[in-house]
């Protein structure tokens, strides 16, 4: 019994390491300050208009080994600009995103690669519709009913990835066609300002002693504040699965739940709860990224003694019938977006990592990455 209770903590930690280190790739944006030759170049860096005018082409440096062309940017924040670029993208002219949550983090991505892609010429329009419900099952149900429509997306990400593994689902993420990895955020932990707890170590200590004598209020079962709860009681030496874990559908009834006082503390995407701390209303525990969050003042777990590292990743998804060229294209106008000031200005409103891995190397990010939540939620006993 001890030897499997080892095997499991050993999984475990694997898991949870994999997500951290995982956290830090591809947070740097493209550096479009300096000229780049054509076997070093990525999508928006400069080039000379001596390549532009030989129309150069800097050979598989494209996302899925597509090629980037020297040459004059035509639209958005680039426009007028010598860039390496691609010389056959299409902008697109309506998504219509499959938002499966109720208004909170999808959505909130979803709008700003909508906002990001308009103000780099790259689409027109969007429509949304929200299906929340089973831990994204119900939205990834519905998206994969989806045929012939091949701007149709929707946002997926660990939240999905936990939930139909605790909801038993038996729709696989894969049967769409995955598109982008474009981020990372980190949630938070917070209280009512008139909560005896002012540390996270307080709080903590109560669990050790009663675990399930404090009502936590997070999303969905087995998403990410489930799992960011249950990881850190690990850490803490508490067990899981005895935790009084009090499931809703998002970030605002998490903290009307918390302001009502039927629960006492909450679990969100930090970003979350930063105008009630700013009023006075709520107040930080402690945030789950490795570094303290720009405008959030918080303390990170590792520095209150807790080592985990945990984020919640967000991507993009399309319809599985979608066409070779139209994923190609669609890809593209996301690698563009990615690299873009827009984009940029939208990671730094929202506290967000750039985390960006595109079309094959998403899927096979996916490939590892389910097998790897699966093993969490089972040591989280969900």
């Amino acid at each position: 019994m001890e030897n499997s209770s080892m095997r499991k903590t050993s999984f475990i930690r694997f898991a949870v390491a994999a997500t951290a280190v995982a956290v830090f790739a591809g947070t740097t944006l493209p550096a479009n300050a300096a000229v780049k030759p054509a076997d070093k170049a990525s999508i928006g860096d400069d080039c000379t208009a001596a390549s532009a005018a030989a129309n150069k082409v800097a050979k598989g440096r494209g996302v899925d080994g597509s090629d980037l062309t020297c040459l004059v940017v035509t639209t958005g924040s680039y426009k007028g600009s010598t860039k390496w670029w691609y010389k056959d993208v299409k902008p697109l002219k309506n998504i219509d995103w499959t938002i499966p949550a109720n208004p909170g983090g999808y959505s909130l991505t979803a709008d700003a690669i909508t906002d990001s892609l308009k103000a780099e010429g790259l689409l027109t329009a969007t429509t949304s519709v929200f299906k929340p419900g089973a831990g994204g099952a119900v939205g990834l149900g519905a998206f994969q009913e989806i045929k012939g429509k091949p701007e149709a997306a929707m946002v997926t990400g660990i939240a999905m990835t936990g939930g139909l593994y605790s909801n038993k689902s038996k729709l696989n993420l894969l049967d769409s066609t995955p598109i982008a990895k474009i981020l990372r955020e980190y949630d938070g932990i917070v209280v009512p300002a008139s909560s005896k707890y002012r540390t996270l170590n307080q709080l903590m200590d109560d669990l050790k002693a009663k675990p399930n004598g404090v009502a936590i209020a997070g999303g969905s079962k087995g998403g990410i504040d489930h799992q960011v709860i249950g990881l850190l009681a690990q850490k803490a030496s508490i067990d899981p699965t005895k935790l009084n874990y009090v499931v809703f559908s998002g970030g605002p009834e998490v903290i009307t739940s918390l302001l009502s006082n039927s629960t006492q503390v909450g679990v969100s995407g930090a970003l979350d709860f930063a105008p009630y701390v700013a009023s006075g209303k709520l107040r930080y525990l402690g945030v789950s990224s490795a570094k303290p969050l720009a405008g959030i003042k918080a303390k990170t777990f590792v520095s209150q003694g807790y080592d985990l590292v945990y984020g919640n990743w967000r991507g993009i998804m399309a319809p599985a019938d979608l066409s070779a060229a139209d994923r190609l294209n669609f890809i593209k106008v996301i690698d563009i977006m990615h690299a873009s000031p827009a984009w940029a200005a939208q990671l730094k409103k929202n506290s967000w990592d750039n985390e960006f891995v595109a079309g094959n190397a998403f899927k096979a990010f996916l490939e590892k990455h389910i097998p790897e939540i699966n093993t969490v939620m089972k040591g989280l006993g969900i």
